[in-house]
C-alpha cells in the first residue's frame, strides 16, 4: 500500500497490486511459430506462384522495417554498420519475440535468392556456385537461429524444436545442391 493524495488532497491509501505484480513476474518465455509465420509469409508473398524474387523482395523490405521498429537498424549503404540479433537483446528487459523474426527472415531471404538463382542457373551453369553460397548464408542464418533459442534460455520449447527443424531443413537443402 502507497499513501497518495487524491485530487482533493485527502492523503487516502491507494493499493499498489499492479506495481507489486509487476517485481514479481517470473520472466515470460518467448515463443515464434516459425513454420507457420513462413509458410503464410510464402504463400502470401509469391511462391504461389513459384515467384522467387518478389518473396526475397519481401523478405528485404520486412528486415528492413523489423530493425526499425526494434531500434537495431544497419544504416543504409554509406553509413552501414553490422548489428546482429544476441543474446543480450533476448535477455533485455525490452526483449520480444519479434528479435527471433530478424535472423529468421535473413535466412529465408538467403534461401529464396538461392532458389531464383536454382530456376536461372538451367541457362547458366556459373549460377550454380552462387546458390550454394547463398545455401550457406541462409543455413548459418539459420544456425544463428537455432543458438539463439536454445542459449539465451528465454525461448519454450516449441520455438526451440522448430529453429532445430529449420536449420537442419536449410543445412538438407544445402547437401542436396
Amino acid at each position: 500500500m502507497v499513501v497518495l493524495e487524491g485530487e482533493a488532497g485527502d492523503g487516502k491509501q491507494i493499493p499498489t497490486e499492479e506495481a507489486e505484480k509487476d517485481e514479481a513476474k517470473p520472466p515470460t518465455l518467448l515463443s515464434l511459430e516459425i513454420f507457420r509465420i513462413t509458410k503464410d509469409a510464402q504463400q502470401q508473398h509469391g511462391l504461389r506462384h513459384g515467384d522467387y524474387q518478389r518473396y526475397r523482395g519481401y523478405c528485404s523490405r520486412r528486415l528492413r522495417r523489423l530493425r526499425k521498429v526494434l531500434k537495431i537498424p544497419q544504416g543504409d549503404r554509406r553509413h552501414y554498420r553490422r548489428r546482429d540479433v544476441t543474446t543480450v537483446h533476448l535477455t533485455g528487459t525490452t526483449a520480444e519475440s519479434r528479435l527471433l523474426c530478424v535472423p529468421l527472415l535473413q535466412a529465408e531471404r538467403a534461401w529464396a535468392f538461392a532458389m531464383q538463382l536454382r530456376q536461372e542457373a538451367n541457362t547458366e551453369p556459373r549460377k550454380k556456385f552462387h546458390l550454394i553460397s547463398r545455401l550457406k548464408k541462409a543455413y548459418a542464418h539459420a544456425q544463428t537461429l537455432l543458438q539463439l533459442a536454445e542459449q539465451s534460455g528465454v525461448c519454450d520449447a516449441r520455438t526451440q524444436l522448430e529453429a532445430g527443424a529449420y536449420a537442419a531443413w536449410l543445412g538438407g537443402a544445402l547437401l542436396l545442391e
